[in-house]
């Protein structure tokens, strides 16, 4: 029987080309039949770019050829990389996933625009390529502003990447409107743009938060075939959906999340065996058993890579019939989920894991906020037949915390800012969230679950996506070390000694928490010294917590947790082996293309959070323009200083041209003009002046405690005035 398989295992065989004859003989195709369906599998592999088809009509593996297919990421200057993700077998038959980056100019890229899966010829001499072909366009929809040249309108995509696009509009529009518009192809980069919004940015806060987002690339909406889709998603768990799960909806099984959460990914339950060995569950929703691989919705899924959570509204990576419905584990409903029991001894080591499908109910839905009072010794309402089970939570991940620190985690710990917004959007008020017991249990327990489910798949040579965490930043780290130097708390180990051992590191977060008056501001400074994590196909361990990782117990808003939850499905739970060794295969070469989108879609996540909370916090300040503040300096530049007001806030101070020369070595602002020199921990008096594009203004109306360095005190005015620049 001819098939795909021997069609590809026959052109790896031959170094050259060869004509559909040739390769008709060596399959040994003489039927009318085979020789129809032959022609159908070759016509497949080339539309999937598996098989290139040369201009005299003769076939060889696409992998054999100078092409390759991947997906092109441009930046708003016109260049960009492509990614390609390949598989070939070693000399034991395994199957190796390659993945690669080749840069492509701006004149190489041809009419291919973000995101665009493209065909590329790649130059030997460098990693360079050039795009030859646009196979897919992942765009439907565009954001823009309406302009007008002559008589027609036509759509600017707010995105720069996106610029090479012509949108033009039927009729008389407003011109200046930001809108959105449904892309109907006319040729090549030419669209004909039907606006399906209209966006009022003016009138409406949500909308310029929303705009703002999108301004960050952030991606919006679902397609009408994910629309459809939802019609035949249940609303509640079936009968039918109880096959080949553990039913535990009699166990005692609680959630613990931040006050109005809809989008429930976890629960937890906690048990103690008569060895004294302690059993936790992590339960953990069952999304993909309703989102089918390459269905609509996944698809939007993969394009989200994450739900986006700003100015208290969330873009969800999934419906809401799905991240607040089924899939929610709402306390008092069944609900379909992937449990993982974890069997620990009296030390914290694991002797016992397992995970399978099931059914749940969660007996209660709980806040952090009334868990660290109930912890705390103070009544809650509703919580007291649990308060004997969270103290028990609280003492495994007690245990399980000073596991960690021992094994040389590091932990920093700052409050984490809230703003509050009326029912217009506007923010009114500042809340903040510190890391209590209750949070501590819920961190330590899904810490616990994503490196057992990775150890799991390692163990059953499963495919996996890690979450990667290398060791901090060197050069950064020797920067934060000559400012400790610099104010007075020198630290003896250099930045190559803390990497290298991180018993170190978090020696030195306690000796910066020694110091109150900058503990804050040295603690966010190390924070950057931290190197960024991200996803990766490749086994490397995650650096603080000294074991490989990976992201499983948020399926409804992470990209990686959700392929996580099919790859379990399709390669642990599938009963057919050759069917799992099949899943398998395929997942070595997919878990590279999974990573890199998780990794991409997530920086873009943070950069929409970062963007939104600037613009709330100069809409929230822009109601207190000319009142004084008390606050600190966090940092200091050339032509300002940063300083953070006592409610965590931050803004800038514009300098004078020629007033003060900036020392670079020790980060200080010395004046030439008999006015107050500045030092990071220099706490002042301010006026807000201004807030205008996301920015905050302030001008210094005194000082009112100086941080002077103490060796500094020994260098004369002139010494470093030879050394530093002056400000122009």
């Amino acid at each position: 029987m001819v098939t795909a398989e021997r069609v590809l295992e026959k052109l790896e065989q031959n170094q050259k080309a060869v004509s559909l004859e040739a390769l008709r003989k060596s399959l040994e195709i003489t039927t009318s039949e085979e020789i129809q369906q032959f022609k159908i599998i070759i016509k497949n592999l080339i539309e999937n770019y598996k098989v290139y088809c040369t201009s005299d009509l003769t076939f060889a593996l696409m992998s054999n050829t100078s092409f390759l297919k991947g997906q092109f990421h441009k930046n708003k200057d016109g260049d960009g990389i492509v990614c390609v993700t390949y598989s070939s077998k070693n000399e034991t038959g395994k199957v190796i996933t390659q993945y690669q980056t080749f840069k492509i100019s701006k004149g190489n890229n041809g009419d291919a625009i973000d995101d665009d899966e493209v065909l590329i010829v790649v130059n030997p001499n460098d990693n360079s390529a050039r795009i030859v072909k646009v196979i897919k366009r992942n765009i439907n929809n565009i954001v823009g502003k309406v302009c007008r040249k002559g008589f027609s309108y036509f759509v600017e995509p707010l995105d720069k990447r996106n610029r090479n696009l012509t949108i033009d509009l039927e009729g008389k529009q407003s011109e200046g409107q930001i809108v959105k518009v449904e892309l109907i192809p006319i040729k090549g980069n030419q669209y004909m743009g039907n606006i399906i919004r209209v966006f009022e940015p003016k009138d409406d806060p949500y909308e310029e938060m929303l705009l703002e987002a999108i301004r960050c690339r952030m991606p919006e909406g679902f397609s009408k075939e994910s629309t459809e889709q939802l019609k035949y998603i249940p609303k509640c768990v079936r009968k039918e959906d109880f096959i080949g799960r553990q039913d535990l909806r009699e166990w005692s099984i609680i959630s613990i999340d931040g006050e109005g959460t809809k989008d429930k990914d976890d629960c937890i339950s906690i048990k103690t065996l008569p060895n004294g060995h302690i059993v936790l569950g992590v339960h953990i929703a069952d999304v993909s058993y309703y989102v089918p691989e390459n269905s609509p919705i996944d698809r939007d899924a993969y394009r989200k890579g994450t739900s986006y959570y700003f100015g208290g509204c969330v873009e969800p990576q999934l419906p809401h019939q799905l991240s607040s419905g089924i899939c929610s584990l709402i306390d008092g409903e069944e609900r379909l989920a992937k449990t993982i029991l974890i069997e620990y001894n009296e030390n914290g080591e694991v002797v016992h894991k397992e995970v399978f499908k099931s059914v749940i109910k969660s007996k209660a839905g709980m806040n952090y906020r009334d868990v660290n009072k109930t912890l705390n010794g103070i009544p809650v309402p509703g919580y007291e037949e649990y308060q004997s089970t969270l103290l028990q939570m609280k003492r495994l991940s007690d245990i399980l915390y000073k596991k960690r620190w021992t094994n040389g985690a590091s932990f920093f710990s700052q409050p984490e800012i809230k703003f509050q917004y009326d029912k217009n959007g506007n923010p009114i008020d500042i809340s903040y969230r510190y890391q209590g017991d209750a949070e501590k249990i819920i961190e330590e327990f899904m810490i616990a679950a994503n490196i057992n489910i990775c150890k799991i798949l390692e163990e059953n040579e499963i495919p996996c996506i890690y979450r990667v965490h290398k060791e901090p930043d060197k050069k950064r780290l020797k920067e934060f070390l000559k400012l400790l130097n610099t104010i007075g708390m020198p630290f003896e180990y250099t930045e190559k000694e803390i990497c290298e051992d991180k018993k170190l590191l978090q020696l030195l977060i306690n000796h910066i928490s020694d110091n109150k008056n900058l503990r804050d501001i040295l603690n966010i400074l190390l924070i950057r010294c931290m190197s960024r994590a991200k996803y990766s196909y490749k086994k490397e361990k995650h650096y603080g917590l000294s074991s490989t990782y990976t992201h499983f117990t948020s399926p409804i808003r992470r990209l990686a947790d959700l392929a996580i939850s099919r790859i379990l499905d399709e390669c642990y739970f599938e009963p057919d082996y050759s069917k799992k060794i099949e899943n398998i295969a395929k997942w070595q070469e997919l878990v590279a293309k999974y990573a890199d989108q998780a990794s991409r879609m997530e920086r873009i996540e943070e950069k929409v959070e970062r963007c939104v909370d600037a613009l709330s916090v100069t809409k929230y300040l822009s109601n207190y323009i000319g009142q004084e503040f008390e606050g600190m300096i966090v940092e200091i530049g050339s032509k300002c200083i940063t300083v953070q007001l006592d409610n965590l806030l931050t803004g800038h101070v514009r300098l004078n041209p020629g007033d003060y020369y900036y020392n670079s070595d020790n980060l200080t602002l010395l004046s030439q003009k008999g006015l107050d020199n500045y030092y990071i921990g220099d706490r002042l008096i301010l006026k807000l002046v201004g807030t205008n594009d996301k920015k905050v203004c302030f001008e210094v109306i005194k000082k009112i405690y100086e941080n002077n360095y103490s060796n500094i005190k020994g260098d004369s005015f002139e010494k470093v005035k030879k050394k530093k620049y002056i400000i122009s």
